[in-house]
């Protein structure tokens, strides 16, 4: 036991010493970016593309903070007569701990809150259109690749808890969607400073 504890010590080590000349570089900068990927949602259709911007600070060596807006639309069915379309525009606020972090390379965990402006609108034989916003927590993670100096390519996963309220919806939908969902997404960031 004590063997893998001083070989896990070793190696946290060796990780962390070509990273030390990019700790002293890196303590704070601002990054502005694209993504797009693809969104499931829990109770509505699968494989829906969402998109949108982002904009990213690195704090110090191993923390940064992001906010990302994006843009989606989901639909589910009510009966074979009549559903719903779902139209979110979630913004996010998250915090950011990287795990690893290299001069060309970096692993991060995120986590924080949503807030998602949502239009819910009946199709077919059920009625009626709702806009409603709702606070949630998501969380996730992804990885950043240096392309250049100045471009990074980054990818991540993250679940958002939506939990919408049945109450909010038309009233034919019986409270049948959650509305929480997952995204795969890939970005370009461009490193202002």
């Amino acid at each position: 036991m004590k063997s893998a504890m001083r070989i896990a010590c070793l190696i946290l080590a060796v990780c962390a010493l070509p990273a030390g000349p990019a700790a002293a570089s890196d303590t704070f900068g601002l990054d502005l970016g694209i993504h797009g990927g693809v969104m499931n949602s829990r109770d509505g259709k699968t494989d829906l593309f969402l998109g949108g911007a982002q904009i990213r600070a690195h704090l110090i060596w191993i923390l940064a903070a992001e906010v990302r807006g994006s843009y989606y639309s989901d639909s589910y069915n009510v009966s074979s007569l009549g559903g719903v379309d779902v139209k979110n525009i979630p913004i996010q606020a998250s915090a950011m701990l990287y795990l690893m972090k290299f001069p060309g390379f970096g692993l991060y965990v995120l986590g924080g809150g949503t807030y998602n402006s949502l239009k819910l609108e009946g199709t077919g034989n059920v009625t009626g259109s709702v806009n409603t916003s709702k606070w949630c927590t998501h969380a996730g993670a992804g990885i950043d690749v240096h392309l250049s100096k100045h471009v990074i390519l980054n990818a991540d996963g993250r679940y958002v808890f939506l939990n919408i309220d049945p109450q909010n919806l038309p009233s034919a939908t019986s409270g049948a969607y959650k509305g929480d969902y997952w995204t795969a997404t890939a970005g370009l960031l461009w490193k202002i400073f």
